[in-house]
Parts: structure tokens; sequence; C-alpha cells
């Protein structure tokens, strides 16, 4: 059965208000056309993340299975005792913990991002300091308070435990590389391993495909994740940020996370420093600097002029999918569970002044009845894929 048009659903709608002598204009139906075409970009993404071009050996599996390795190495660190696992556990994608544990027991300044389905971004880190997967992989190596190695580290650990894997892949000994060449190798390697850890095909995508079928039989309002839906299109607004196949816009915002440390306003003061970075997607150790990363970074230099205001305090939208195994959340880490990410938005934020910037238009507070809390915590819990 063809589900009714919008107009004659709004005018049985507006007939049955007047009947009723209701003063109150009728709630228009959800969805409506525009939330069904959304829904319908939802669900299940493809099987493997987009190609990157900037990487030429991004779905070569020999880079993967070097990359596999290389991930588990605590030789990597200078202290011998840090990997890129310890700070991305194998379940989750990152830690348990608001922080993590580098070199030294020294704290990470943010809660980890997940590194589950990270090859479907296209920025990296909270505050979007990286461009591109492989990059960002040489920002925790050579941070002093996570790994804390340097390119001669990662040379010796190469020439001693991977070097023939390494020669295979690359054409020539880690011992004669140049420490930046080595370094962007040593990236891309690690982008081609991330861009295995995909966990789709979640009980979310089933409910959204089952939903839209009661939607075409004009039996929505039956449907279990009805109200769970609607909340997160209409009340809740979480479809302002959180929208397509991963979840997000994989933009910057500004929801009013308290912050008070260096790092609080967020893109702003990254961007800048990733637009004059020797590896980012335009820099001589791309692969292809084509016409796409050139309008992707002149348009962040833009934005950082001219939306300077809308940008201050504002981080990465993260992806939801698994989100029920990321725990805690926000750039902070700060903020203990789901229900609590729901209060947080629902109250509209933490107060003025106590993060950078402003927040952003849509985070404003939502008035949710328990119900509908409820409704988007059940909803967020379905989005863990399965292996």
């Amino acid at each position: 059965m063809s589900r009714p048009p919008l107009r004659n659903r709004l005018l049985a709608g507006a007939l049955l208000g007047a009947l009723g002598f209701s003063c109150t204009p009728p709630e228009e139906p959800f969805p409506n056309d525009a939330e069904l075409e959304q829904l319908r970009t939802m669900h299940t993404p493809v099987s493997r993340p987009p190609v990157d071009a900037t990487n030429q050996y991004g779905d070569d599996p020999r880079a993967a299975a070097l990359g596999d390795r290389l991930f588990d190495d605590q030789q990597l660190s200078s202290c011998g005792t840090v990997s890129c696992r310890s700070c991305h556990a194998e379940e989750s994608g990152t830690v348990d913990t608001p922080k993590a544990e580098g070199c030294g027991g020294q704290l990470t300044g943010r809660n980890p991002p997940s590194v589950l389905n990270t090859g479907y971004s296209t920025w990296f880190m909270w505050d979007g300091r990286a461009d591109r997967l492989w990059n960002q992989a040489l920002l925790p190596l050579l941070s002093s308070v996570e790994m804390a190695s340097t390119p001669t580290i990662l040379r010796n650990r190469l020439s001693a435990g991977y070097a023939a894997e390494y020669e295979a892949l690359f054409g020539q000994h880690p011992s004669l590389e140049s420490d930046d060449e080595l370094l962007a190798n040593f990236g891309k390697t690690m982008a081609a391993y991330q861009r295995t850890l995909n966990r789709n095909d979640s009980p979310f995508d089933a409910d959204i495909i089952r939903f839209i079928a009661a939607v075409e039989e004009g039996k929505e309002e039956e449907d279990p994740a009805y109200l769970g839906l609607k909340t997160f299109f209409r009340k809740g607004k979480c479809i302002a940020c959180h929208k397509g196949a991963m979840l997000s816009d994989d933009m910057f915002h500004n929801i009013g996370v308290k912050d008070t440390s260096e790092g609080a306003p967020g893109v702003l003061a990254a961007g800048g420093p990733l637009l004059d970075w020797s590896f980012n997607a335009l820099g001589p150790h791309s692969d292809r600097n084509n016409g796409t990363e050139a309008g992707r970074l002149q348009r962040l230099g833009s934005d950082l002029t001219a939306k300077a205001a809308e940008l201050k305090g504002a981080f990465k939208t993260p992806t939801l999918r698994n989100v029920a195994l990321t725990g805690p959340y926000m750039h902070t880490g700060d903020v203990a569970t789901l229900a609590d990410v729901v209060e947080l938005y629902n109250k509209g934020g933490e107060p003025e002044g106590s993060f950078a910037g402003v927040v952003s238009e849509t985070i404003t507070p939502l008035d949710l009845t328990d119900e509908e809390k409820q409704a988007l915590v059940k909803l967020l819990e379905s989005m863990t894929g399965a292996h």
C-alpha cells in the first residue's frame, strides 16, 4: 500500500482538530516527506569507507596487515609501554575513562575518539587538526604526553622488526628513508588498518528499514521506534548534526560542554596549524593533491576568519554508530552516560562562560519528557553494530 500524500494527511489532521474544537494547530504527521527522505539515507552505510585518494596504500591488504601489527607495538613509544591500542581498545575503539594514559603516566588533554568507522570521516581529532586518517596517526605518535616518539625511534623499530614488510610495500629499507617520508608511510599503514575497523549492520538499521515500511503502510505510529525517531528528528533536534549513514555531519559545533582548558577554543585554534602543516592533504606527502582537497582546506581557511565567533569552542560531531560502547562522552570525557548526554542537550548545554564561545543556534532547552528521554537513549543503544 502506498503512503497517503502529505497534503491529504495534513488536511485530515486539520479536519479532526476542527471536529474536536481544538484551538491548537494540528502537529504535522511524522515523518513528513523531507524527513522520510532523510530516514532513507540513515541505515547501513557502504561496507567499506570511501577511497582516500591521498593515500595510495589505504586499501592495500599488505599495508593493513603491517598497520595491524604496528597498532599493538609498544616499542614505538619512547617509554616502551604505550601502543596505539593502549588508547583504542578493540571492543570500543577508545578507553572507558575520561582521559587516556600516555608515557610517564601523563594524561591526554581530551577523551580519545573511537577508531571504529573512522575511515568514513573527513576531519579527525575532536578539533579537526588532521584532515586525513593517515596524517592523524602521526599526532599521538609524536605527542609528548602520548607515545612521545621520534622519527629515530620509529626508524629503529621498523628496521628491527618490520624491515621486510616495509621494503616490500614502499620499495626502500626504513633505514634509508627521510624522517618525513618515514612518518608519512607509517601513517598510511595505520590508516589502511583502521579503515578495516568498521561496525555497522546494527539493530538501528533494521529498525529504520522496518519503520519506513510501516510509514508506507500508514502504520508508523504503531512501530516501536516511532517515539525515539520522532524525538530524534523533532523535539530533540538531533538530526541537525547527526545525519546520513554515519549519523554525523562531520562538521564542527559548539554544544556547550563545560571546558576551561587551553584547548577549549576547539577548531578555531586547531585550524590554522592544520593549514600550515606539511603533512596535510595538500602537502608533499599526499598521494593526490586534487581540487577537492584544495577546496576543503580553502573553505576551512575562509571559515576561520568569516565564522570565527561560530567556530570558537566548536568540536567535531562524532558518529553515533556504536555510541553505547564509547562512553564516557564529549571531548572532555566528563559526561558519563547516554542518559547524561541527553540531559546535557535537554538543558541547552552548560551555563555560558563555562566553555569557550557561544553555543550553536540549534542548542536550546528541549523540554523533553521522561518518556522521550528514555526513547532517545534506547534509540542510541540500538546503534551498536556487529563485528
